[in-house]
């Protein structure tokens, strides 16, 4: 008997396509940007809400309380230059002004712009009193620059320029430069540092006041400066260790004088026990 062949039916494969689900529609979208954008929006108001109720607390509380009006405006300066009509003119302050409508800084601004001003004190003393106290520019030297004139104008110990003024044409000249000098500006240079410290060092030390009181310091040369003094002596100088040699050149001007001698020339650049020196 034969064998029967058993036969299979394959079932075809169905395929079940899901339905694609869409996000959310353009409403909704629509809708919560405009929450977000309403939540900023609020808290920005808030933000600036706080600030300007802050500003107008601040205002009754200081700048629009009467308490604060200025009776008693008190004008001071270490000069005689400036007077204290000028100083309260520059300033802008008066009584009856509130303590709190103006800054410090916009008065400092205002009066540091004059060139004969070199530093501003300013104070608020509650309730009613306002200090300014000024310090003018104090002149240490005559100062001449790339145009020469009769009429030299000053310098400070700072370097700023201020006009001439014929009763300070005895102090100690700088001259030798090859710069343009502005009036109530700095003069910012290593040689103008040199003199200024040359002639600071003179003044504060009374053995170097005595024996080396400057007459004139000439820069014109790079390598040395010449000083001369008002007894008529030049003397070489070398740009560093102002100090020390200084005190060197003040000793042998003063065993020079000690000895009857009047010393012409002297030469502080070389690394010598002893001064060379000349006489008249």
């Amino acid at each position: 008997m034969a064998a029967r062949k058993k036969t299979t039916t394959r079932k075809n494969t169905q395929y079940v396509r899901a339905k694609k689900r869409n996000g959310p529609g353009a409403g909704l979208v629509a809708q919560r940007s405009i929450v977000v954008g309403l939540g900023v929006a609020m808290l920005l108001a808030l933000l600036v809400g706080i600030v300007l109720g802050f500003r107008w607390i601040g205002r009754k509380l200081y700048s629009e309380n009467p308490r604060f009006e200025i009776q008693h405006l008190v004008v001071s300066c270490n000069g005689s230059r400036l007077t204290e009509e000028y100083i309260r003119e520059i300033s802008g302050l008066g009584e009856g002004m509130n303590l709190f409508e103006f800054s410090f800084k916009e008065i400092e601004q205002r009066l540091e712009e004059v060139s004969m001003i070199e530093s501003v004190y300013l104070e608020r003393q509650l309730p009613d009193t306002m200090v300014v106290q000024v310090k003018e520019r104090v002149p240490v030297a005559q100062i001449l620059g790339r145009q020469p004139s009769s009429y030299p104008p000053l310098v400070d110990r700072y370097g700023y320029v201020m006009p001439h003024r014929r009763k300070l044409a005895t102090l100690p000249l700088i001259k030798g430069l090859d710069l343009d000098l502005a009036m109530g500006q700095q003069v910012v240079h290593s040689d103008i540092e040199h003199a200024l410290k040359i002639i600071a060092l003179c003044e504060s030390d009374d053995f170097l006041h005595i024996y080396v009181p400057i007459e004139s310091i000439d820069l014109q040369y790079p390598d040395y400066i010449y000083l001369y003094t008002r007894t008529g002596c030049r003397a070489k100088l070398p740009r560093y260790s102002f100090d020390a040699r200084l005190n060197k050149l003040a000793a042998a001007i003063k065993q020079s004088n000690d000895s009857g001698k009047r010393p012409k020339t002297a030469d502080v650049t070389l690394d010598t026990i002893s001064v060379p020196v000349t006489f008249y």
